[in-house]
């Protein structure tokens, strides 16, 4: 395989253990012939969002490349993200498209939804991104080293684990673009900015996508406590305490309001029906709400005094755009 390289250009591939029963490890050690250093890194907290930002803080250089392991990023993919940071030095980050690989049939439902799958379209245009309410996937993006090191000097610590075991949870780069917003980064996004996602042929099960839709759900409860807080700093008659019963309350009442939606979700043949996906992702967020019941407010309420104590030190100003 022939290696792309930036002439004079400084890099080292970080690979992070996060607990696996396989020989990743071995076989990475022994497939790699890179003049870069590749590093194994050992994280114990289970979970992708641990993984990463357990990367993200190893990590030596300037800028980090967001590579999971079924992703393959197209050759010129190193020199354009470079390019474009060194281009746009208030930019966090530079997301980019993913394309699916199927190793089997690809489903009738799978187009309407593969954002939920990291693939896809993210933005209507190239360059800063001005909309306050996008997020985006953060799989083939490349992060600027320093944005992450400002949050962890304020004593960041991800909320979000995302994925761990069986769990398909997600969140974690929202969590992240959502701080980064609020310290006075800005998000950027290049369409040509490529890389390829391999979409296996049990995750394209409609039992998956179920699963897949339910964690969406159970990430709810959480990015919405920094979504209230971001709408508190605009507004400030927008209340930001509800207690745990109230919001389980307003989440039981989400699901049993369509109620032909829980009755076709039982059903094979209705499984890209909006209602039928959106009845999931609420069933999802119910359970994570009354699992959680009370420990919901402790965990608000540590977080809204972290982010107070933030929000008001930033050299930058909260949600200043380009």
């Amino acid at each position: 395989m022939k290696l792309h390289r930036i002439p004079d250009f400084p890099w080292e591939v970080l690979l992070i253990d996060n607990n696996s029963t396989d020989d990743t490890v071995i076989k990475a050690k022994r497939a790699w012939h890179g003049e870069a250093a590749l590093r194994i890194v050992q994280e114990e907290r289970q979970g992708t969002g641990y993984a990463k930002f357990r990367g993200m803080q190893e990590a030596r250089y300037a800028y980090i490349g967001i590579v999971d392991q079924d992703n393959w990023v197209d050759e010129d993919w190193m020199q354009k993200a470079v390019d474009y940071l060194n281009h746009a030095p208030d930019a966090a980050a530079i997301f980019g498209m993913g394309i699916p690989i199927f190793e089997t049939s690809k489903p009738v439902w799978f187009d309407r939804y593969q954002q939920n799958y990291a693939v896809g379209p993210q933005y209507p245009t190239n360059g800063p991104v001005l909309d306050p309410d996008s997020f985006f996937y953060a799989a083939g993006s490349i992060l600027r080293k320093e944005a992450f090191d400002n949050l962890t000097a304020l004593g960041f610590e991800p909320l979000l684990r995302s994925r761990a075991g069986t769990q398909l949870l997600s969140g974690e780069d929202t969590e992240l673009q959502i701080l980064l917003r609020l310290i006075g980064w800005d998000l950027h996004y290049q369409d040509d900015l490529i890389f390829r996602h391999y979409m296996p042929k049990e995750r394209l099960s409609r039992n998956y996508f179920k699963r897949l839709r339910k964690g969406l759900g159970i990430t709810s409860v959480y990015l919405s406590l920094y979504r209230k807080y971001q709408k508190h700093l605009k507004d400030q008659s927008e209340p930001l305490f509800q207690s745990w019963h109230s919001l389980l309350f307003k989440s039981f009442l989400k699901i049993i309001s369509d109620p032909p939606a829980i009755v076709a979700s039982l059903l094979p043949q209705y499984t890209a029906n909006f209602r039928v996906v959106k009845f999931w992702s609420q069933y999802g967020e119910f359970i994570e709400r009354l699992h959680l019941g009370s420990d919901l407010e402790k965990t608000r309420d540590h977080l809204y005094q972290w982010l107070d104590s933030i929000s008001g030190r930033s050299e930058r100003h909260p949600f200043e755009s380009v």
